[in-house]
């Protein structure tokens, strides 16, 4: 008899296998629209994300002495613009002539958070062999190739792309320069015929998001 532990990796193994060209049954091509009322709010996912990770860098710099009535005292003016530079949490020199501590863009970031993880309206799917096209309406069509890294910059920064299939999800991961990491996974419900779009951004400074679309044959 095999140990636990060898079957339970036979398992995991069987679970995350991957093929070179798509599954003949996967139903993923056509032009899909998305179901916002059966999908994620995108807008409440990164506002719960990003409240966390400022919650969490409050009570860091509380630990310093340094709280919300330092910020307002010893921050730079802001010209309030949108594209502004955010200097909530920066912390100002020590009095030796040290350098502050630079804090994160928030600003900037839930900008890009938004750019990124907001679905799109109608997907177009193609697949052909190893080939796999994805259009986010109205952007202009992405070719991925199986097992192929490629490099693109696009809302988030520079990322490395790699496509597979698993089973019958075909998937995106992509690592970008600034050690985020993101995967986006395609699968059609065997069930009730819709297109789950599953996004995972994995961000240094806001943690996990996973955002769940739903998508309808067009």
């Amino acid at each position: 008899m095999l140990p636990v532990a060898l079957v339970l990796l036979a398992a995991g193994m069987a679970g995350c296998e991957t093929t070179a060209t798509a599954p003949a049954d996967t139903h993923l091509a056509g032009t899909w629209e998305l179901d916002k009322a059966a999908s994620d709010d995108p807008d409440a996912k990164i506002a719960k994300a990003m409240g966390a990770a400022q919650a969490r860098l409050r009570k860091a710099l509380a630990r310093y002495g340094y709280g919300a009535e330092n910020a307002d005292r010893e921050r730079p003016p802001a010209d309030g613009g949108a594209d502004a530079p955010d200097y909530t949490y920066d912390t100002p020199g020590d009095r030796f002539g040290g350098p502050g501590r630079v804090g994160p863009d928030f600003r900037g970031l839930k900008t890009r958070l938004h750019q990124t993880l907001s679905p799109p309206p109608e997907l177009k799917l193609g697949v052909e062999g190893d080939l796999v096209s994805v259009t986010d309406v109205p952007l202009p069509p992405r070719d991925y190739r199986l097992n192929e890294r490629l490099s693109r910059i696009d809302e988030y920064g520079t990322a490395n792309i790699t496509a597979s299939w698993v089973r019958e999800e075909f998937v995106l991961k992509s690592n970008y320069s600034s050690h985020a990491s993101r995967s986006d996974t395609y699968q059609v419900d065997p069930v009730t015929g819709q297109l789950i779009l599953t996004q995972l951004l994995i961000d240094p400074t806001v943690g996990r998001i996973t955002i769940r679309s739903v998508y309808r044959r067009g």
